[in-house]
């Protein structure tokens, strides 16, 4: 963010972090514009009124559904995104990812989704379904970028056909796990052969509707599951394919991120770049 020239845009569904907002005030001092949306839930905050008193503008969803994105834009160039708000819990307390892209195509996706929000006040089901790139390469690495709920059951549609596409492995991450599409996907693929293995968030994970308890007594060999040993939460969204694609971002797998939050996601293939998100599933699995 110090580094930042021309602009930084922030969808936030929560915001707290000291850094962060220093960072932030100090932009607006150099007169470095500074946009920001956040969840109406979370408009409150010591630190939302803090940055407004700045002079800084923040947008508010004012809808029952939220806001959920957590992403940064800086430059129209540099995106931060991923499952962690930008809260001290979640950076210090909570399991989380976070990416950073020198990726402008992808920029422009995220662009296109922030001047929805903050310039059009178009939040939810209603919002226009225009990213500008869904599917591309960047670098010789073939992504997919998807923004909810426009998309609504086509982007549940499009995480199960990633992960029917599993010849050897799934492993997974997951705050909230209660998509019947998906998992049904991942147990599809088990039957098939498929090994499947998941950490699912403890808070939860005993509701009829999680998947957990659906995965725990399936009678598959090849499913395992476990729950986080983090006392506080685990807050990953992601989905690892055959160590050679992941699904991660905002979007739990769940109806309400479907059908009524504002949500981002991504689909990255790449070994390398999958590699990363491997030693933070073995991390926690050990725990």
């Amino acid at each position: 963010l110090q580094r930042t020239q021309s602009q930084v845009d922030i969808a936030a569904f929560d915001l707290d972090a000291e850094p962060i907002v220093a960072a932030l005030m100090a932009l607006e001092a150099r007169g470095i514009p500074v946009r920001i949306v956040t969840d109406t839930d979370n408009a409150d905050l010591s630190s939302i009124r803090r940055l407004r008193r700045g002079g800084i503008s923040v947008v508010e969803d004012k809808r029952s559904g939220f806001m959920h994105n957590k992403f940064i834009i800086i430059d129209n160039r540099y995106l931060w995104t991923g499952s962690m708000n930008f809260t001290t819990d979640d950076i210090y307390c909570y399991n989380n990812n976070t990416v950073r892209f020198d990726a402008p195509t992808l920029a422009v996706n995220y662009q296109a989704e922030m001047d929805e929000m903050y310039v059009a006040r178009s939040f939810g089901p209603g919002s226009p379904q225009n990213t500008p790139h869904e599917q591309f390469t960047e670098q010789g690495i073939a992504l997919e970028n998807y923004f909810a709920p426009e998309r609504e059951l086509e982007l549940i549609n499009v995480i199960a056909r990633t992960v029917i596409r599993a010849q050897q492995e799934i492993l997974f991450m997951a705050f909230s796990f209660t998509n019947e599409e998906i998992g049904e996907a991942m147990l599809g693929r088990a039957d098939a052969g498929v090994a499947v293995r998941g950490i699912f968030e403890k808070t939860g994970a005993d509701a009829a509707s999680s998947y957990y308890g659906v995965m725990r007594n399936s009678g598959l060999a090849n499913v395992e599951v476990r729950l986080d040993g983090n006392s506080r939460l685990l807050h990953h969204k992601v989905i690892i394919v055959d160590r050679q694609t992941v699904i991660f971002g905002s979007f739990n797998f769940s109806a309400s991120a479907n059908r009524s939050n504002d949500e981002n996601l991504l689909i990255v293939h790449d070994a390398r770049f999958a590699g990363y998100f491997l030693q933070e599933f073995e991390a926690r699995w050990s725990e």
